[in-house]
């Protein structure tokens, strides 16, 4: 691969103010094309000099999945950010894989609807990244993850083969689905430069409650009261154990936070109401009524006071700058099965690494935990040893994944084995080869089975 000769091609491609040095940890050389042409153009060039690149969006991800040694390239979607076109009488929006997250919020709610898809990372993540990673968020319970979300993609293969769907037929058979292969791909099997995304009706209002419990058997008891009264007007049900909440919820409130701390376990409900907020309001109060688990409530009924109660949820860069050292988690299982399995993390951390300290959270009815575990960098093997910890604990639960939704990257792969079998890593590895049959996008990522 002769460097200064693919730079040169790649300017004349993009022009020399779009080849920009890449960000730390990553790719020494970006490139920023402005359309799906100028893409497919790039990829031929790397293809043709056998040059490894890797993606770059939002890079708001949690994997490391674009940390990459420096000798890669790295083709950014920022300039992909563009609101494509709207059909009012379908509800579907094409649009750049670049445009942030909030921008089609924005979009939607300018016309009286909504996008299925919400994280806290929504001004800065965009769709395309959404897209790679099979994003999910805080209202999977209600619409599903990204993939229930994308009607049609536009995808450049890593040869600058342009594959198109952006149909949008509710109903097509003709043979295989194939933008499913490419949501939840992370970059490895193309690049994603638009999108065909449905969006739905804008309810009229929303009503939040906060309930401090005393179990997480109280917890499971509220959720099957919510899914039973609300029904597919429950939005969200999120889970805080009392340790991120006291965390967060004291450095965030400059008046008194809206419960107090020291109850074991505290959830965030969400009601819509299509018709009115009120309709709302009587949603979540009714599906409540005679619970006799709930110890103490909050209940949010506009939208100043829903904001308070969320940002508590959302405010896990609290724990970031509460520690020196903080690695993150995002493991899937059964709800019932939560209490056991912190317990037992809890355990094995005490006995292997005492300073470390667990922050619990996360979906509850998704079956999905966040951890994050801050500790002050002591012990030098302090990275394997959590990761045993959490992982090692998880093999115990059936059925279980080291990934609800933030991906694979760098930073799972050695641990794909825990949760994929032999013969399922070796399919992947082969629809990478199929489509990648040179190994250029994202070769620092390698999917291996267990290595006994």
């Amino acid at each position: 691969m002769n460097s200064e000769t693919l730079e040169a091609s790649l300017r004349q491609v993009v022009g020399g103010s779009n080849v920009i040095a890449g960000p730390q940890d990553g790719p020494a050389l970006v490139v920023r094309p402005g359309t799906t042409e100028a893409v497919a153009e790039c990829l031929k060039l790397f293809h043709e000099h056998q040059a490894p690149v890797v993606t770059l969006g939002g890079l708001t991800g949690l994997v490391h999945g674009t940390h990459t040694p420096s000798h890669y390239f790295g083709i950014s979607t920022e300039r992909l950010n563009k609101i494509e076109s709207f059909d009012p009488s379908t509800r579907l929006l094409v649009v750049g894989a670049g445009t942030k997250l909030e921008a089609v919020h924005d979009f939607a709610a300018e016309h009286e609807l909504r996008y299925g898809v919400d994280l806290g990372a929504r001004g800065s993540c965009t769709i395309g990244g959404n897209i790679a990673t099979n994003a999910g968020g805080n209202s999977v319970i209600r619409f599903g993850m990204t993939r229930s979300n994308v009607v049609g993609l536009e995808v450049v293969l890593s040869d600058g083969s342009i594959l198109t769907d952006l149909r949008g037929l509710p109903k097509n058979n003709a043979g295989y689905d194939l933008k499913q292969m490419f949501i939840g791909s992370e970059g490895t099997l193309g690049v994603v430069t638009k999108a065909l995304l449905k969006l739905g009706p804008r309810p009229a209002g929303t009503a939040s409650v906060l309930l401090a419990l005393n179990h997480l058997n109280s917890a499971l008891t509220v959720m099957e009261a919510l899914e039973r009264g609300c029904g597919h007007s429950l939005l969200a049900l999120e889970i805080m154990w009392n340790r991120y909440f006291e965390k967060v919820s004291t450095a965030l409130s400059e008046e008194t936070p809206p419960l107090p701390s020291g109850h074991p376990v505290y959830l965030l409900a969400q009601v819509e109401g299509m018709d009115s907020g009120e309709q709302a309001v009587d949603s979540l109060v009714g599906a409540l009524e005679g619970i006799d688990d709930i110890i103490d409530s909050a209940l949010a009924t506009t939208p100043v006071q829903e904001s308070r109660l969320w940002s508590i949820r959302d405010g896990s860069d609290v724990i970031e700058r509460a520690h020196k050292h903080v690695l993150s988690f995002d493991v899937s299982m059964r709800p019932h099965n939560y209490a056991a399995y912190i317990a037992d993390v809890e355990a094995r951390l005490k006995a292997r690494i005492s300073d470390a300290v667990a922050y619990y959270f996360g979906h509850l009815a998704d079956g999905n935990i966040h951890f994050m575990i801050g500790h002050d960098g002591s012990s030098s093997d302090a990275t394997r040893i959590i990761e045993e910890c959490v992982y090692d604990a998880l093999a115990y639960y059936e059925p279980s994944s080291i990934s609800a939704e933030h991906g694979i990257g760098r930073e799972k792969a050695a641990h794909l084995w825990r949760s994929r079998s032999t013969v399922e890593i070796a399919a992947m590895n082969r629809i990478r080869v199929a489509l990648d049959p040179a190994g250029i996008l994202n070769p620092h990522i390698s999917y291996e089975p267990r290595i006994f």
